[in-house]
């Protein structure tokens, strides 16, 4: 009898198991989304506890250095999918990020610059925020350094130490002890594929972890503690700043792919050990690698860092977002000159079908529409975006719509007869909106491109010199004058250059910017 509860019990509650690993389908709200589980290494039914409250916790940085392109990607990833969740599916996401600012490499760098750990991590802290800004990432609802919140993590620790998991070692370092533990490693990583660690003498098992580090000598920042002085370890930090802030279940974990073991996997253990459950994280989100060309991660430790502001110097913000809408989040990315091209190209494609429709609207052009055609187009295009976000937040299936959509206006703009009227518009425009909303759920608006200029006098001026040239154009063309002709190309070119798009449509001539 206990056999067939316990069978129907699994079934309805969607437990699964794997290596006498768990996973539970969450109770609560059911979206359309199914999103990726490292521990069932499959898709699920992306199930919030409550719509109107989802929990995010991202792992912050370790502020010791400047921010690189490899962060700028995985935080860039995390921003789309926050704002797909948020603005395309309705959820009320509530965000969290832990800010590490004592740390060995914190330290090591204080004392090689001579200067105190406290305003080295400041200034850092300060620049990565700033970072930040540029790539239009907000800040989260909630930010948490470790330094400001020690009592908690000591206190998370004792607890951990009351439930007999965690122990004192001679080195005064206190120690996650896996064998009392009934949460074992390789839940969210099969540990064969894990790079092995460093031996300890002092820890009772290889697989233990530092949950408090003694200090090494005298001159060393610190904080006083049940077991001596010492600082809070890398893992125990997320664990107790998350559940302060969300308790002992979260609905998303986020961090890059290099954080899943060992980080993410401890981070798991123990504070399903503090919170007595099997299941503290319901889904973890992991973003790829950034590698260069030659295929090596990029990263501090391999000293071929790019900074986020060298990139910015480069290349526009929304270009590099456009790379990385280009890739699934959870792929591994390979930053190059080609692919920030092609994701200019990209942005360029969008901005030239925003122009065409704006030339429309402006009765510069006149093409015939076929309202029956241009409906099924915003119907079909409509569907496959949503199902696409659906499916793992799909962002490459999403741009390969948009380019269809690109392409067909194009071809119904300049392949027909003129005949349209302004009532024939409303469907194109639609279209332009549902692209324009869209590249806004990544983060890209290119709403500059609109009717309004915001410098009166500089848009005078342009209606001047592209009337002027217009009809030098005519006479050019009435002539057959080729010199005439080739000093009006010539001008189009140079505006082009910056930035300014000289149209012509038989007679008439348009700009945009």
């Amino acid at each position: 009898m206990f056999t067939m509860f316990s069978q129907f019990y699994k079934k309805n509650l969607h437990v699964v198991s794997r290596f006498n690993h768990t996973w539970t389908l969450p109770i609560g709200h059911k979206t359309p989304i199914n999103i990726y589980n490292c521990v069932t290494r499959k898709n699920e039914s992306f199930i919030v506890k409550n719509k109107e409250a989802v929990t995010w916790y991202t792992c912050g940085p370790t502020v010791y250095d400047s921010s690189h392109v490899g962060h700028a990607s995985c935080y860039v990833r995390l921003d789309i999918i926050q704002r797909i969740l948020k603005h395309h599916f309705g959820l009320n996401l509530v965000t969290c990020m832990n800010i590490t600012d004592i740390d060995d490499k914190i330290i090591k760098k204080a004392y090689e610059m001579k200067t105190d750990f406290r305003t080295l991590a400041s200034t850092y802290e300060k620049e990565f925020w700033s970072d930040l800004a540029m790539l239009k990432i907000p800040m989260p609802d909630l930010v948490l350094s470790v330094t400001e919140h020690v009592p908690i993590i000591i206190d998370f620790i004792q607890q951990l130490e009351d439930k007999e998991v965690a122990y004192k070692a001679q080195d005064n370092s206190v120690y996650f002890d896996i064998t009392k533990s009934p949460h074992k490693p390789g839940k969210l990583q099969n540990i064969t594929d894990s790079p092995p660690e460093a031996s300890n003498p002092f820890k009772k098992s290889k697989a233990d972890f530092a949950l408090w580090k003694s200090v090494k000598n005298e001159n060393e920042p610190s904080f006083d503690s049940p077991w001596g002085k010492g600082r809070p370890g890398w893992h125990i930090e997320c664990s107790a700043l998350a559940s302060l802030m969300f308790g002992s279940n979260i609905d998303i974990h986020a961090g890059g792919l290099d954080l899943r073991f060992p980080h993410h996997e401890n981070e798991e253990i123990q504070s399903s050990s503090f919170h007595s459950n099997n299941q503290w994280v319901n889904y973890w989100i992991h973003t790829g690698h950034l590698h260069l060309k030659d295929s090596v991660k990029m990263s501090k430790s391999l000293k071929n860092t790019v900074s986020i502001q060298d990139m910015l110097k480069q290349t526009k913000t929304d270009v590099f977002r456009m790379a990385c809408v280009k890739s699934r989040y959870s792929s591994a990315m390979e930053y190059s000159p080609d692919l920030l091209q092609t994701s200019s190209n990209t942005l360029d494609l969008y901005k030239n079908l925003f122009r065409s429709i704006l030339d429309v609207k402006k009765g510069l052009i006149k093409p015939s529409l076929n309202n029956q055609v241009i409906n099924e187009l915003l119907t079909k295009s409509t569907i496959e975006i949503h199902e696409a976000f659906c499916d793992d937040f799909n962002t490459p299936q999403v741009l390969k719509c948009l380019d269809s959509v690109a392409s067909t206006v194009n071809s119904i703009i300049y392949s027909s007869a003129t005949s349209s009227t302004s009532k024939d518009i409303y469907l194109l425009l639609a279209l332009n909106n549902l692209v324009s909303d869209t590249l806004n759920l990544f983060g890209i608006d290119l709403s500059d491109l609109s009717d309004s200029v915001k410098n009166e006098d500089f848009s005078e001026f342009m209606d001047i010199l592209v009337g002027f040239r217009q009809d030098v154009r005519q006479i050019g063309l009435t002539n057959k004058d080729k010199n005439l002709l080739s000093l009006c190309d010539r001008l189009r070119d140079d505006l082009k250059k910056t930035g300014l798009i000289v149209k012509d449509y038989g007679k008439i001539s348009s700009w945009n910017k």
